[in-house]
């Protein structure tokens, strides 16, 4: 049986390539394609698809966000990330988010649906570059080379509450607001007075952001 793939990517170009290469192996079969918020995440609550092939620049929403809602709607759907962008940040958001891969845009070529065929069956493909990122992440946190923080201070500077942060990790890990409504028993609607707060502190515009920059400040752990 074919691997069901739906592509998310607003660049046309980019998106016919991938379809070319995915619709050319005889184990992948495209069944949907998207090109902004709307249609992607249409495409994620229709939860037909084996695996998500994830662009990060879209215009209307961040990738790592779709990558969430994969993970909370489609529990056994896996998400490849094919983008341009091979930075520490997007790279790291990226995994931490549930990206099962992680390939830069110049491997769209006949190799490539191999490789989403080993993300599939549990495996993790990495373009060389991007390896190389969480290696060098990961030697960074053996040698202690991460700045530290006062975490109470840094709460205080941004006039942020116990409460507040309480949110922020729960976010920042990964649930959605239902759940941290839930784990911290309080309502939907209080979760999202909190996020307003957070956004405005913060000076970000969504829950993705929001979490890297508690990252950032050592408002988290890695």
């Amino acid at each position: 049986m074919s691997i069901a793939v739906v592509i998310i990517e607003d660049d046309q170009t980019v998106m016919k390539r991938l379809v070319d290469v995915i619709s050319n192996s005889s184990f992948c079969e495209v069944i949907g394609v998207a090109k902004n918020r709307g249609e992607a995440v249409a495409a994620i609550l229709a939860n037909r698809a084996d695996l998500y092939v994830v662009d990060l620049g879209l215009p209307d929403v961040d990738g790592v966000d779709l990558i969430r809602l994969v993970k909370e709607k489609c529990s056994e759907a896996r998400c490849v990330v094919v983008s341009t962008f091979g930075d520490s940040k997007h790279v790291l958001r990226s995994l931490r988010a549930g990206a099962s891969g992680y390939l830069l845009k110049e491997e769209i070529q006949p190799g490539l649906a191999e490789k989403l065929v080993s993300a599939h069956n549990g495996q993790a493909p990495l373009s060389p570059a991007v390896a190389k990122v969480v290696l060098d992440h990961h030697a960074s946190l053996e040698n202690n080379e991460r700045p530290q923080f006062d975490r109470e201070k840094v709460l205080k500077a941004f006039g942020m509450g116990e409460r507040e942060w309480e949110v922020l990790r729960h976010l920042a890990e990964g649930y959605p607001i239902a759940e941290i409504a839930r784990r911290l028993s309080i309502s939907h609607h209080t979760v999202n007075q909190h996020l307003r707060s957070l956004y405005r502190k913060l000076g970000v515009k969504s829950r993705a952001m929001a979490a890297n920059a508690a990252r950032v400040y050592g408002l988290i752990d890695e």
